[in-house]
């Protein structure tokens, strides 16, 4: 009958560095190299399921990250485009304004443009939805208050 141990052995090299802090190590907690080693190897195996999904999750967290980023550099983008076409609807419809109050009779422009302003504002809050009237009525208070400092609005 062959001779069976209870343990087989294995080995494990180390640099000079690594084998005085062991050896140091062993000392502090009263171990063996040996029992030292396999009480890490064992701990490792059996925390393994914890620390490869730990492992996991931080790739995870991190492709997320990832994403998130990307998603929000897109949604930046898409911001910044929404603002610059903003910007050339109001530079167009002002150059349209302006080139109608220049149309106009001089003594009653300032009349006309007040009140197509005020039918204009007030086309906007009638086909604003409902869901939106909280906001439609911010934008009526501003303008309210617009009308107040201001009597008429003017084209510079």
């Amino acid at each position: 009958m062959p001779r069976s141990k209870k343990y087989q052995s294995i080995s494990v090299a180390l640099t000079e560095a690594g084998r005085i802090s062991l050896a140091k190590l062993c000392n502090a907690l009263g171990k063996t190299k040996g029992e030292f080693a396999r009480d890490a190897i064992r701990w490792c195996m059996d925390n393994h399921d914890l620390i490869s999904k730990s492992d996991r999750d931080d790739r995870l967290i991190a492709e997320n990250l990832k994403s998130t980023n990307r998603i929000i550099g897109v949604m930046k983008s898409c911001t910044n485009r929404i603002c610059s076409l903003l910007v050339r609807s109001i530079i167009d419809s002002n150059m349209t304004m302006m080139m109608f109050y220049l149309m106009l009779p001089s003594e009653q422009s300032d009349q006309i443009m007040a009140k197509m302003y005020r039918m204009a504002v007030s086309r906007v809050v009638r086909k604003t939805p409902p869901e939106e009237q909280n906001i439609v009525n911010m934008i009526r208070e501003g303008l309210e208050q617009e009308m107040l400092n201001e009597d008429l609005p003017k084209a510079s």
